[in-house]
């Protein structure tokens, strides 16, 4: 079939981008081949910017070298040891975690162990790894599927500024910071996504992103999380009127939530499509629906597939087809970890360029100081949590993300991630913790009148997911269930801020209180005791199990929500 004029036309401005993307790709193939050198060059480079803080004088790190002098100088530990230091940087003093002539551009926010988030800085280098490993990933992408050349990117991204540090830097989501600074050229690429990252609520970004998106004919969705295109595709149906109307009239429809010069800027750029309309009009009414699949020629997806976030890949074709969909790798706000070198599978190879890594057994998870391997020591096959060191301060600082090794490129080794620790549960990138979980619960359960020891949050699959929160029918009388369910949920909300967005996003429901038989808890206890081989006083009840469909194990007596 003849490719379109438009479409041809469209892939002479993706020439530029495409051989920069290319020449970065080949030169990080070879630095990842020889990830032994790679990554003990970037070590060394790190320590030497180290020395130069506070952060380096504290922990003598002025004589380290190499792996182990680090080691030496100082334990695995969480975000407890950076955080002061971070918070004297978002005061102003920059010199607290970074030489002299750092300039930190914004802080990425994500949620916290306990009721705090954790701020993580991103200097001009962060900026530019995270932007690299985007364009690795693109030129792979596309080198594997070519007929994506020539379609919008239709990226999800969020506000940049959602707070404002007392050093006046902002602090909220880099692939915002990431949108506000792209080229002319390369934003001709996108639907929207500078001005979606603005938008106001989530239900305003959605509705922005149909809207604009309608007007093309082949897109290609990237974003993170899958759940988020399913609640996109969702939208689409569900204001299909107010989206066709508008596209018809080249208008925005009032309720969509933009700065005011934002607005006028999209505004501008609208033009009346009523030949478009009808066509996807007509659709609609033979289709009963307008889902992205009914909408656009959609020749790649890029999102998550690993984890427990697999379970929403089966829901994709039902939204947006049977386009192949390709892992866009292991990605926090804390770096980039791995880069997928082919579309099956969810595994990527190490991202060594720039973060230095140790892997520690996952059978030393709960260590206070686990033994760990440097990423040419790793063994094919073994499981590991990930450690990392960072250009935005970060040392020796635990990811708590468990992964596998499946395989080799030269020294790097290629991982697939599995789930985070054991204490956390991560459904939709909300990375809930037991220490969350068991405050909020406690708490409520206080205000109620209520007092029990035995209870387990756990994850519940369903056209939307949430939390169960199982108890025994005895410690909570059937009249406060339903209420005992919607204070959990609150104060998770208020603890949590990833849990929160996807709660007022519509990707998670509300947790559900479902009571089991008395005496369940002592009796699965016992047996999980037994099963092990295990002594009563080493065995710790589990408060939060991230496993799936736990509660499935269970008799069910009732559900509350």
């Amino acid at each position: 079939m003849k490719t379109p004029l438009a479409i041809r036309m469209r892939r002479l401005l993706w020439i530029p981008v495409r051989l920069e993307a290319l020449r970065q790709a080949c030169r990080w193939r070879r630095a990842v081949e020889r990830a032994r050198a790679t990554q003990a060059r970037l070590l060394a480079r790190l320590l030497a910017d180290a020395a130069r803080t506070k952060f380096g004088a504290d922990f003598r790190l002025a004589s380290a070298r190499t792996a182990d002098d680090l080691r030496r100088a100082m334990p695995v530990a969480g975000y407890e040891r950076a955080e002061p230091y971070i918070q004297r940087v978002a005061r102003g003093d920059t010199a607290a975690l970074f030489p002299a002539g750092t300039r930190v551009r914004m802080f990425a926010m994500t949620s916290g162990t306990t009721g705090r988030p954790k701020y993580i800085p991103i200097t001009d280098q962060g900026l530019k790894n995270y932007r690299e490993g985007w364009h690795v990933w693109g030129c792979c992408a596309l080198r594997a599927h070519f007929d994506a050349f020539g379609a919008r990117i239709l990226q999800v991204s969020s506000r940049m500024d959602e707070e404002i540090t007392p050093s006046g830097l902002p602090a909220g989501a880099i692939s915002g910071l990431a949108a506000q600074g792209q080229r002319p050229l390369v934003r001709r690429l996108y639907v929207c996504a500078a001005a979606a990252s603005l938008a106001g609520d989530t239900a305003s970004k959605y509705y922005l992103l149909c809207r604009l998106g309608l007007e093309c004919e082949r897109v290609m969705p990237v974003t993170a999380n899958p759940s988020t295109l399913l609640g996109l595709a969702r939208a689409m149906d569900e204001r299909k009127d107010d989206l066709l109307r508008d596209l018809a009239d080249g208008t925005l429809a009032e309720g969509v939530n933009l700065p005011g010069e934002v607005r006028q800027a999209v505004e501008r750029r609208l033009r009346p499509r009523p030949d478009r309309a009808r066509e996807l009009e007509r659709t609609a009414h033979a289709t009963g629906h307008l889902y992205p699949k009914d909408v656009w020629d959609v020749p790649l997806v890029g999102t998550w597939k690993g984890g427990t976030l697999s379970l929403y890949l089966k829901e994709l074709p039902r939204y947006w087809g049977e386009a192949p969909v390709r892992d866009i790798g292991l990605i926090a706000s804390e770096g980039r970890f791995s880069i997928p070198l082919a579309t099956d599978g969810s595994a990527g190879v190490l991202e060594a360029t720039a973060t230095f890594f140790e892997f520690a057994p996952d059978d030393q998870m709960d260590a206070p100081d686990p033994d760990t391997l440097l990423a040419h020591e790793v063994e094919v096959g073994r499981r590991y949590v990930l450690i990392i060191t960072t250009p935005g301060g970060l040392f020796r600082y635990n990811m708590n993300d468990v992964v596998r090794v499946v395989d080799r490129l030269g020294d790097a080794p290629v991982i697939e991630f599995l789930n985070k620790g054991e204490h956390v549960a991560n459904l939709t990138g909300e990375k809930l913790t037991e220490h969350q979980v068991t405050t909020a619960v406690n708490q409520s359960a206080a205000q109620l009148g209520l007092w029990f020891d035995g209870y387990c949050l756990c994850p519940a699959w369903g056209e939307v997911p949430g939390y169960s929160l199982l108890v025994e029918e005895d410690d909570v009388p059937p009249a406060a269930a339903a209420t005992l369910a919607a204070e959990v949920d609150a104060a998770l909300r208020r603890s949590n801020i990833e849990y929160e967005s996807k709660r007022a996003s519509g990707r998670l429901r509300a947790v559900r209180v479902k009571t089991l038989p008395a005496g369940t808890w002592e009796r699965y206890d016992r047996d999980v005791i037994e099963s092990r081989h295990g002594r009563v006083e080493q065995y710790k009840h589990k408060f939060l199990v991230p496993e799936v469909d736990f509660d499935k194990q269970f008799r069910i007596l009732a559900e509350y929500a």
